[in-house]
């Protein structure tokens, strides 16, 4: 994930902390998830975080201002640390590395199907507030970015669709997908082919030129032998 402002303050902040206050804010950060998974977003309980945690609610609030501070950065967190132990084979910047990327993804989401519901519960809610709407989707354009600018710098878009609304279009696959199988209304062997085919389909009706037809010889290949299989053959 490309480093931010934010991030990058963080991570100067956390290079002067003590180790103390570094499991500290692990801890809160697991708890964070953990009550997310149980009470989903709105009715995440910052009470029952800090009796967990065993810290006070006004040491939560110095260290992350704000109740969607706190799960945002859990969120956040989370993303970063799985991103990192992903064994990519493609480079940034390609369909395949995008493949590779919704595939481990999937793959991990199958066993946090409560947090995975919160989260695409949230995404879809009304009272979604900026600062955590805002984290998910700087974590979700982090994936999409790299291919999409790659297709707008080779004139491989129509015209009439922008990078930001093509990675909007395919966040929003994703999270219909995710929040079908979360709701137990798809199956668990179905989930990441789905969520495959459905993003790469949104690419295909974007596209034009070699690119096009580069997703759509993709798709085919994902429908007849599965994603995971995909993945294991780059």
């Amino acid at each position: 994930m490309n480093d931010t402002g934010e991030n990058s303050g963080r991570a100067a902040g956390e290079r002067y902390a003590s180790p103390a206050m570094l499991e500290r804010r692990k801890r809160i950060l697991t708890v964070a998830r953990e009550l997310v998974s149980e009470q989903g977003i709105d009715g995440f309980s910052v009470d029952l975080l800090c009796r967990r945690a065993d810290i006070a609610r006004q040491t939560l609030y110095n260290a992350f201002k704000s109740k969607e501070g706190v799960i945002a950065a859990a969120i956040l967190d989370y993303f970063e640390e799985y991103e990192a132990r992903i064994p990519y084979r493609s480079p940034v910047g390609t369909l395949d590395r995008l493949i590779e990327r919704i595939v481990a993804v999937g793959n991990r989401n199958l066993a946090i199907r409560n947090y995975i519901g919160a989260i695409t519960e949230f995404y879809f809610s009304s009272t979604a507030g900026d600062d955590l709407r805002g984290t998910m989707r700087g974590i979700f354009s982090s994936i999409q970015q790299p291919y999409v600018k790659n297709l707008a710098e080779s004139g491989s878009l129509h015209p009439w669709i922008t990078e930001d609304r093509l990675i909007e279009a395919m966040d929003e696959q994703r999270m219909v997908v995710a929040g079908k199988w979360a709701q137990g209304r798809m199956g668990d062997a179905d989930f990441v082919n789905v969520m495959v085919i459905a993003v790469l389909t949104c690419l295909a009706g974007s596209t034009r030129g070699r690119r096009n037809a580069d997703i759509l010889a993709t798709i085919e290949k994902i429908a007849a032998t599965g994603a995971d299989a995909y993945v294991e053959r780059l």
